[in-house]
């Protein structure tokens, strides 16, 4: 609010990348052990998560527009991510552009610490 009334715009915060639901078909295709997290669909050249080695799936598999071997963010700045919509509220909530987050994915099964910067939503 500071900020909107100060410079009369709000700038969100942005990673650049995509998620979505998942069911329970797709977490199975995926080849996904949990059911919580953010799965990364979809990472754009040169934001942010692509600067920072975000990965989205790129073996297809049998549910349509849903590739394998992405990240699945779990956790955020040491907080779990349950969702998509979870993580979208902490950066709205609690980061500005610039700022920098740590997003904790799975990776082939492994956690992984990925820092990232934040940048201005286009």
């Amino acid at each position: 609010m500071p900020g909107l009334i100060r410079d009369g715009k709000y700038e969100y915060p942005y990673l650049g990348l995509s998620s979505d639901e998942l069911g329970l078909a797709e977490i199975e295709a995926l080849g996904l052990n949990t059911y919580t997290g953010a799965y990364v669909i979809d990472v754009v050249p040169g934001g942010p998560a692509d600067q920072a080695g975000i990965r989205a799936g790129e073996t297809p598999t049998s549910i349509q527009g849903r590739n394998a071997g992405g990240d699945l963010i779990t956790a955020l700045d040491g907080q779990p991510v349950n969702s998509f919509d979870e993580l979208l509220s902490y950066l709205v909530t609690n980061k500005s552009p610039g700022d920098t987050v740590v997003l904790t994915v799975l990776r082939d099964g492994q956690p992984v610490d990925v820092t990232v910067t934040l940048g201005t939503r286009p």
